[in-house]
């Protein structure tokens, strides 16, 4: 009889222990289960994290930077990129559309850049490599209005071998130069008032070129109705551009230049481009 109930008793002691050993397999399995779920989540949205704020590629804010120094003519170690995130744009135009253009419509993926030079500012939409962009007006200046020049502050007319004449005035030192293209596709810049005529210099782009230029001036003819696009009040030691085609003659100064109609933008960045092409 006593046997009867060791053995019983024995028993017993072995199934507990078998049910507490099994019940903390299952529990560690589940506690395990729990860890990678948990840990995957959280991958998951250190990934997303990152992508959210991910940095701008070089690629993309060099195009940016080399498109304002040539655009402005201001040195890009002078331009800072102030902000940028990631966009979708619902349009192959990247939502900058010009008058009367077609786009595609179409999501690109891409990015909003702002770049700055004191209280200068320059908006690009960017596709996601920077092989595509567009400038944006900044609209935020209704001052910026067009006033008449002055009969005579106009620079006179081209004679019939010159194609386009820029004076820029103005700046720290204060001097005058002319810069001339001529049909042959010289372009010719001299300095007012060098006596010696020691700071000419002659380079050349190709008929070509004069031509591509030829047919933006004929576009966007509207541009030269003999108006100035003023400086904003207390504003010192800017240069002021003026631009002459045979249509006439529209001025500017490189604080306000981004702040320009669209069509004059277009002039002016054509015509920096032709500059820089120059040999």
């Amino acid at each position: 009889m006593l046997r009867t109930k060791q053995a019983r008793i024995f028993t017993a002691l072995m199934l507990t222990s078998i049910l507490s050993v099994s019940g903390g397999l299952i529990f560690s399995q589940n506690a395990n289960a729990l860890s990678v779920g948990l840990l995957a989540d959280s991958t998951q949205e250190i990934v997303k994290q990152n992508l959210k704020s991910a940095a701008l590629p070089r690629v993309v804010a060099n195009a940016v930077l080399r498109d304002i120094s040539n655009r402005e003519g201001i040195a890009i170690n002078k331009l800072k990129i102030t902000d940028s995130s990631r966009q979708t744009w619902s349009n192959g135009c990247l939502e900058l559309p010009k008058p009367d253009e077609f786009c595609t419509q179409a999501l690109v993926p891409g990015w909003l850049v702002v770049v700055s030079r004191g209280r200068q500012k320059w908006v690009y939409h960017t596709n996601d490599n920077g092989s595509v962009f567009r400038f944006k007006e900044n609209n935020n200046n209704s001052s910026l209005r067009p006033v008449p020049i002055p009969a005579n502050e106009l620079p006179p007319p081209l004679d019939r071998n010159t194609v386009f004449r820029e004076i820029s005035t103005g700046g720290f030192a204060g001097r005058t130069y002319e810069t001339v293209l001529l049909n042959d596709g010289r372009l010719i810049r001299v300095r007012i008032g060098d006596a010696n005529d020691s700071e000419r210099s002659v380079r050349r782009v190709t008929v070509a070129q004069v031509r591509q230029f030829q047919r933006v001036l004929n576009r966007e003819q509207n541009v030269f109705r003999n108006v100035s696009y003023p400086a904003p009040g207390g504003a010192a030691d800017f240069i002021t551009y003026k631009l002459t085609s045979r249509k006439g003659t529209v001025q500017y100064n490189d604080i306000s230049r981004s702040n320009l109609p669209n069509n004059v933008q277009t002039v002016v960045q054509a015509w920096s481009q032709l500059v820089s092409a120059a040999k």
